[in-house]
């Protein structure tokens, strides 16, 4: 009976309390957004699992905007015409996804050619294996366009003023809900 009583009062917490409520929302939210995605990260074997695509370089393969799900392969099992995402060789923070054009197997090192199909020419480097970051998958089309704007400082307006907007209406509510005392 002793934790009836506690999750009774838990319930009458955050009924009572808009920011109680507002807090809840939020840590809802994140460990909905960053679980899903560590459980994607275990299941498809890779340090990103979902993607944007940033630029044309693979259209009309893929757009801007596009989501793309990403699985961790061995880099034994990548064959010619596949689409990698990978490390760039230039600047190891930057992911990129373009399509293998060769491959170079000596055993126990391997490496990639790749190209993006809106490119015109290969790209000049070749991509080591330890730069793998998995092969494409699928894709949900635009979705990402809202990830791309967000990152920039009108983002982060957006998001803060979407806080502040719960945190109104909660407020509101709690106020409307409240009974009115006669003050004569």
């Amino acid at each position: 009976m002793k934790n009836g009583g506690n999750i009774s009062a838990a319930v009458r917490l955050f009924r009572k309390n808009p920011a109680a409520r507002v807090i809840l929302i939020i840590v809802i939210l994140f460990a909905a957004t960053y679980g899903g995605v560590e459980v994607l990260r275990i299941a498809l074997r890779t340090e990103s699992p979902l993607m944007v695509v940033s630029s044309e370089s693979m259209v009309p393969t893929l757009n801007v905007g596009d989501i793309i799900l990403v699985r961790g392969v061995d880099p034994h099992a990548v064959t010619v015409g596949t689409i990698i995402i990978f490390h760039s060789p230039h600047n190891y923070e930057m992911p990129i996804v373009h399509r293998v054009v060769a491959i170079d197997d000596q055993g126990n090192s391997i490496s990639f050619e790749t190209k993006g199909d809106h490119n015109p020419v290969q790209d000049s480097w070749r991509v080591p294996s330890q730069n793998l970051m998995g092969v494409y998958v699928a894709k949900l089309p635009y979705v990402g366009l809202i990830s791309l704007q967000l990152r920039g400082p009108v983002g982060v307006t957006l998001i803060i003023l979407l806080v502040a907007l719960i945190v109104a209406i909660e407020y509101g509510e709690s106020k409307s809900s409240q009974p009115k005392t006669d003050t004569k």
